[in-house]
């Protein structure tokens, strides 16, 4: 299970907000860079599968569902092999996409 902690709350004017799908992208991806920095390797491939997971979900998504499970695997290989570097270029390079 991956666990993320938020970094102190936002706090917006006092009427409703909407969160739109590319706004949580735009978190997710800095979720992902973060962790990336951190060294937290198996929380950014979470964020990862979420991330690919919600993106399939948009209008207009350039990503198919092949490719998202394409990069998962690539991530995946790489980690299992220990190749620590490979895993983060993968992670880094969708959400530079």
């Amino acid at each position: 299970m991956i666990r993320y902690t938020p970094h102190g709350a936002t706090l917006f004017r006092e009427e409703p907000t909407v969160v739109t799908t590319p706004f949580l992208l735009d978190m997710l991806d800095s979720a992902l860079i973060e962790n990336i920095q951190r060294g937290n390797i198996e929380a950014a491939y979470g964020v990862l599968d979420l991330s690919i997971h919600l993106a399939l979900t948009l209008e207009g998504n350039t990503l198919t569902e092949a490719e998202g499970r394409r990069i998962l695997l690539k991530v995946k290989k790489a980690m299992d092999k220990g190749n620590i570097a490979g895993a983060k270029q993968h992670m880094v390079e969708f959400a530079l996409r």
